[in-house]
């Protein structure tokens, strides 16, 4: 199943040119030839969206035609919000300006942040990249499975979280949805968070699929940890299956309809489709600004197209993918505009209904 998404985008762009041929003409190509192309990085180097950036944009110049030279921009400041702005103020439209985007990108434009004055939800992603989130538990806390989560009512159930309102959102929202009341530790991130569930001093901890496997799965294996759920993936009709990348796990919302009797529905699944949506399927992508013309776009699909196409192809490329990109299916063309879109435009009745949740659970706002 691994970037089985490439068939489908290799389809698209088949079908297109297949299909202008028959009018008489091929759809025009954009030759890169001499081009340099400029990938905004709206973070400082070395973090997480500047790695993923300088791995797959070369990758992707060297199948455009005229394989152009990519440099990369690191604009950090204001929580990506300074490079966002810049990249909507200045970039040009001709596909030599690109944005590497990711979970904060996202946010700020979704929540509305008045410093960010970028049109997100008109950007065109050429690629977007899913990354499947495993929550688990200390096997301590003596259950043994997601079937026995009510079990722990009255229990100390304990988190290490950054805030309410980021990306640590989709785990507290799914466990007060599951009815597992738990107690935040603000003020931790990621890196900070796991030593501190592994030393015993929090009981419930979360990691994206390649952290899981390096971090948590060992203590897994020895009996030390229980793996609960995955928060799911969405096909390419946009169905929440299991992850792929641990198909073993139930998904949040098989969970839930499992321990309610019934599936999750009205505004509280609305709320949580679309904090999916942010969180999981579209955590990172690869934008072109607004009004980049339809030649380019194709063009720029073709090439991802053929990388993906290469990833399956070559081993060694395959791998290398795989250990940063996770094994998730990338996205591209409807699929990848689907997945951005859906993260970045929020139903009203959805943000309401998170609006209140969020007030009335942390005494936070958006």
């Amino acid at each position: 199943m691994l970037f089985k998404t490439w068939k489908y985008a290799l389809l698209v762009t088949a079908g297109l040119v297949c299909c202008t041929g028959f009018a008489g003409s091929a759809v025009a190509e954009t030759d890169f030839a001499g081009q340099r192309i400029t990938v905004t990085v709206p973070y400082a180097a070395g973090g997480g969206a500047d790695l993923y950036a300088r791995f797959l944009t070369p990758l992707i110049a060297e199948r455009l035609p005229g394989q152009p030279t990519i440099v990369i921009k690191n604009v950090e400041g204001a929580g990506a919000i300074a490079g966002s702005n810049q990249f909507e103020q200045r970039a040009k439209k001709d596909g030599t300006d690109i944005i590497a985007a990711s979970a904060s990108v996202m946010l700020n434009f979704t929540f509305k942040d008045q410093r960010a004055q970028y049109n997100l939800d008109k950007w065109i992603p050429i690629i977007s990249s899913a990354q499947g989130t495993v929550v688990y538990m200390s096997s301590a806390l003596g259950i043994k499975t997601a079937d026995e989560l009510p079990q722990l009512e009255g229990k100390d159930v304990t988190l290490g979280a950054n805030n309410p309102t980021g990306g640590d959102m989709r785990v507290l929202m799914a466990m007060d949805l599951l009815g597992v009341k738990v107690r935040p530790v603000f003020g931790l991130n990621r890196g900070d968070a796991f030593p501190a569930f592994e030393r015993g001093e929090l009981n419930l901890d979360f990691a994206i699929n390649n952290a899981y496997q390096k971090l948590a799965k060992p203590l897994v294996d020895s009996g030390e940890v229980v793996p609960l759920f995955t928060l799911g993936f969405a096909d390419d009709n946009g169905k929440v299956v299991r992850d792929p990348a641990n198909p073993d796990l139930p998904h949040f919302l098989e969970v839930y309809e499992k321990l309610k009797g019934e599936p999750l529905s009205g505004p509280a699944r609305k709320a949580w489709d679309s904090v999916f949506n942010l969180n999981v399927m579209a955590t990172r992508a690869i934008l072109l600004p607004e009004g980049t013309p339809d030649e380019v776009v194709t063009t720029y699909e073709g090439a991802v197209s053929k990388l993906l196409a290469d990833f399956e192809a070559d081993p060694a490329l395959k791998k290398k993918a795989t250990d940063l990109l996770g094994e998730e299916p990338q996205a591209t063309g409807e699929a990848a505009t689907r997945n951005v879109r859906s993260a970045v435009v929020f139903d009203d009745e959805a943000l309401g209904w998170l609006r209140s949740w969020l007030k009335q659970r942390f005494d936070a706002s958006l």
